[in-house]
């Protein structure tokens, strides 16, 4: 297999670029059908290629497919990712106002979210993106690593896959680290899962351009930043924090 990989060039893509970075979803839904290791090769090497500052590459990806760790990891993050949606579906009152119509993006949401908190364990692949410290942490460590992970999730969308990113490796990183043999010096930085849709991806709906990209000062958008037609919008967001302005 690994002489065959080597000769093989990648896979063409499914996407063009640009329609890559404008329609990859969140994908929380898995077929229940491996990924291939050809796919898992082209989207690793993919990731891989993300700028790295003074080209030290301090990125690694642990990938879980189906081995006895793969296993046992998959079920560590989906207790942990259980136990985590519980709080915030009764924190954030998933199931009130809104939350309690069926059709409504809030009860959507909580359903989408419980499926795969339910079914993690059993999802195609388990990527650990870690990254191998050479400094004290640094407000600005992620720059190292998160262009990677974005490469990933796009190549994934390029072959027709997709994925999710979460941080609840968190909730169980004493025992992810014992099983994985993860040396202290790195950092377990973030739970992606991958897999072949059953959903599908689609355009991403964001603010409009002019609330989110400004010119000269703040709150003041350029003129050409405008959306492009036929684009639909979402609201949803964090709450708006009063601007002190001196």
């Amino acid at each position: 297999m690994t002489d065959d990989l080597a000769s093989a060039p990648l896979p063409a893509d499914t996407v063009g670029l640009l329609e890559g970075l404008t329609s990859t979803r969140a994908i929380r839904r898995y077929r229940d059908e491996p990924v291939p290791p050809e796919a898992l090769r082209a989207m690793l090497f993919a990731a891989t290629r993300a700028p790295s500052g003074s080209n030290r590459q301090p990125f690694r990806f642990i990938v879980l497919t189906n081995g006895p760790k793969a296993q046992q990891a998959k079920q560590l993050i989906a207790t942990a990712a259980q136990r985590i949606w519980t709080g915030k579906r009764a924190n954030d009152g998933y199931d009130r106002g809104s939350g309690t119509v069926d059709d409504s993006p809030k009860a959507r949401m909580a359903a989408t979210m419980q499926r795969y908190t339910d079914d993690f364990a059993r999802v195609p692949v388990l990527v650990l993106p870690c990254l191998v410290r050479y400094r004290e942490p640094t407000p600005f460590e992620g720059a190292s690593i998160f262009p990677a992970v974005q490469n990933l999730l796009l190549a994934a969308r390029a072959l027709g896959y997709g994925g999710v990113m979460t941080g609840w490796q968190a909730a169980a990183e004493p025992e992810l680290r014992a099983l994985l043999r993860i040396p202290e010096n790195v950092e377990l930085v973030a739970t992606i899962t991958l897999g072949r849709p059953q959903g599908r991806h689609g355009p991403v709906r964001r603010r409009p351009l002019p609330e989110l990209v400004f010119g000269e000062q703040w709150e003041q958008p350029p003129s050409w930043a405008v959306d492009p037609e036929g684009v639909t919008f979402t609201a949803a967001g964090p709450p708006e924090q009063p601007v002190s302005r001196t």
